[in-house]
């Protein structure tokens, strides 16, 4: 039998070695880059070369009406302004307690 001693290091690989790897990711980045330089050149290309439409008319667009408010700035204007809308102040107290029962049922 032939004595080899535990000790002694191994000759590393050449696919081992941390510099064939980062060669690798290296070349990989590369590859990737590659890819996205020519699917950008192809969109680029793509629609570069696509014919413009024609023959469409311009449609109408029609502008909803909003109610007008009483038309003015003062605090008098503005509390007849939210006397017309809905209260719904009640709805949401109703709404808010019955959530505070359900988290507290927990």
């Amino acid at each position: 039998m032939d004595y080899q001693p535990m000790n002694q290091p191994t000759e590393p690989t050449e696919t081992s070695s941390p510099m064939n790897q980062q060669c690798s990711s290296n070349a990989a980045w590369y590859v990737v880059g590659a890819i996205v330089v020519l699917a950008a050149v192809a969109a680029f290309w793509y629609y570069r070369t696509q014919a413009p439409v024609t023959g469409t008319q311009p449609s109408a667009v029609e502008q909803t009406q909003i109610p007008s408010l009483s038309g003015g700035n003062t605090t008098a204007d503005i509390s007849a302004d939210l006397t017309r809308t809905a209260d719904n102040s009640a709805a949401l107290d109703a709404a808010t307690a019955a959530v505070v029962q359900a988290v507290e049922g927990f």
